[in-house]
């Protein structure tokens, strides 16, 4: 009995572990922030792992998202299903977003190859010091998969084991600096003179 006992112990750790399904919001930018270009425009992207043998697509899911500094405006919703909603909007924070997709059949089928744009918003900025503006949601307390090319979908909720809050960046950049461009004429004619 011990003998088998140890044999059945032995394939159980030697079959490898099935891959986890983790989630994650994807934060981009569209461009470098500067004075002839004072906005962006911010892209909230639902990503996650698909494990073996199994398809998913995204339910839904909730966040706020929070710039380092600047201003978010002019909300647009990807998703319009049940429940969606941009948020609410002060300054650099938003609020209450929320994103899902009814499927039948699915609108929208993600991956973390593929993942799926939720909504857009603008940012812009006064402030042209250069730097690199942090982005990153939270609050979240739904990321919902739902199972797909199986006899019987369900859901599974990725919150909170399986998901990692999103980040992302912005980066501004200074017009040119007028010292910088305005001696350049006075060194072509000094070295002018000198010849």
């Amino acid at each position: 009995m011990r003998g088998i006992m140890t044999c059945l112990l032995a394939v159980l750790f030697s079959v490898p572990a099935l891959a986890q399904t983790d989630g994650s919001y994807l934060l981009t930018s569209t461009n470098t922030v500067s004075p002839s270009s004072p906005t962006t425009t911010i892209g909230i992207w639902a990503t996650w792992t698909d494990p073996p043998r199994f398809k998913y697509i995204f339910g839904a899911g909730n966040y706020d998202l929070t710039a380092g500094d600047g201003v978010f405006s002019n909300p647009v919703n990807i998703l319009l299903g049940p429940a969606s909603s941009t948020g609410v909007i002060a300054g650099n924070v938003i609020s209450g977003a929320a994103n899902g997709q009814l499927h039948m059949p699915p609108i929208f089928i993600g991956s973390r190859d593929n993942p799926i744009l939720l909504a857009t918003y603008d940012w812009t900025t006064s402030n042209f010091t250069s730097r690199t503006v942090s982005l990153h949601t939270s609050n979240t307390t739904n990321f919902l998969i739902l199972e797909w090319e199986i006899p019987n979908p369900g859901p599974t909720q990725l919150f909170p084991h399986s998901f990692t809050p999103g980040s992302g960046v912005i980066n501004v950049v200074p017009a040119p600096a007028a010292w910088i461009v305005l001696p350049l004429p006075l060194v072509a004619a000094a070295r002018r003179r000198r010849s």
